[in-house]
């Protein structure tokens, strides 16, 4: 708007500087004359002046220009001690619970909880996690003194009431495999190997066709008599249990104390480290683990439950409220501490976009008018002035 004023009276002052040329040698025609003169220099001199300023200087003296805008933001409008003021004003629990007593709100927390959750376990390399975890644990196994920790699991076992527990596990173990179909195949192959390895020998072959029935049938038969020997073993007082049991108190200090069962249970140990495929079952484990985690909801209401509590607590006490106030300060004035130095950085790198057509329309359209507003002054003035020389030279009689 001041753009199309300040060209109006830059014509205008001309126009009539033209027209009164001739009538400057009167008093009046003089005074229109000098006064219109002065203010058509005044208003050239000003276009000039910003017209260079905005074409030729500003553009020249842009990398300084940015450098004192990033600078002034940085230093004075947005300075460390500004912010901290600022955020020293607020009662920051106010906003968390302005933030958390919305259940949408919660909602997309929760949400976006899980999306991180998500991202972070595909970002996980699995095979280089399960390598490392893989060889952690067979370094540790093989540091493992396996014979020393056997030795005390079974003291403990004896000593305490889990002794019959282990003893009824054991027993149970081994009535699942003797149900087994394999346990009975095995069984069969057995029978048929006494029997042909005494074929040749008639006493001993009159013996075993004493047992009467195919393979197969005495084989089911022993099955079900083993079954039933191990379920009764489970009974307390079972007297086979019972041996058992001393049998075990028996060479229990042989078992602690031979260097070669020592030697055992460690050539034991490494020959199940060589063979045992540890990186298999971490990667089992893994991809449950991370299955359930998931596609479990539970895993993210307790979270929420926990925090659902929190802000139950936030709401009706102050001095939680006063906690979580320090608390989120410490936490900004620290952010503000270790990140205000990228204020500067991120101004420079945004003003760095501009172009100098860019800049000087983005002066233009802030200050622009401000900037023709000097024109306007400059034609009034420069007329003013102009009629005052005229009346003061005119007195004088110059």
């Amino acid at each position: 708007m001041n753009r199309h004023k300040a060209t109006l009276i830059l014509i205008l002052a001309s126009s009539i500087y033209v027209i009164s040329y001739p009538f400057h040698k009167t008093f009046v025609g003089g005074l229109i004359y000098s006064g219109s003169c002065a203010s058509m220099i005044g208003g050239f001199a000003d276009w000039w002046g910003i017209n260079k300023l905005l074409k030729k200087t500003i553009p020249k003296n842009k990398q300084k220009i940015f450098d004192g805008l990033s600078n002034m933001v940085s230093e004075e409008l947005l300075s460390k001690e500004t912010l901290k003021e600022l955020i020293n004003k607020y009662d920051t629990s106010k906003l968390v619970i302005e933030l958390v007593k919305n259940n949408d709100e919660i909602e997309n927390i929760k949400t976006t909880l899980r999306l991180m959750i998500e991202d972070n376990i595909n970002m996980v390399n699995n095979n280089e996690v399960e390598e490392i975890i893989s060889a952690l644990v067979i370094n540790n196994l093989k540091k493992l003194d396996l014979h020393k920790l056997i030795v005390d699991l079974i003291e403990i076992s004896l000593k305490t009431e889990f002794e019959d527990k282990l003893y009824n596990f054991i027993l149970d173990e081994l009535i699942l495999i003797s149900q087994t179909n394999d346990f009975k195949n095995r069984l069969i192959k057995f029978i048929e190997g006494i029997r042909s390895s005494y074929e040749c020998d008639n006493i001993r072959k009159k013996i075993i066709d004493g047992f009467k029935g195919s393979n197969k049938s005495l084989a089911i038969d022993i099955q079900k008599k083993i079954e039933k020997f191990l379920y009764g073993m489970k009974k307390n007082d079972n007297e086979s249990r019972l041996m058992l049991k001393q049998w075990v108190y028996n060479n229990l200090e042989k078992f602690k104390t031979k260097n070669e069962v020592k030697l055992k249970v460690e050539k034991w140990k490494f020959e199940l480290l060589k063979n045992i495929k540890v990186q298999k079952y971490i990667n089992m484990v893994f991809e449950t683990t991370s299955v359930k985690i998931l596609k479990s909801e539970n895993v993210y209401n307790k979270v929420f439950l926990t925090i659902t509590d929190w802000i139950n607590d936030l709401y009706q006490n102050f001095d939680t409220q006063k906690k979580v106030d320090v608390f989120v300060k410490g936490i900004i004035n620290k952010l503000i501490d270790d990140e205000h130095k990228n204020i500067e950085k991120i101004v420079k790198e945004n003003l760095s976009k501009y172009t100098d057509n860019m800049l000087v329309e983005l002066i233009e359209s802030n200050v622009g008018n401000d900037l023709q507003l000097i024109r306007i002054n400059g034609s009034l003035v420069g007329g003013i002035v102009g009629i005052i020389i005229f009346i003061i030279k005119y007195s004088i009689g110059v």
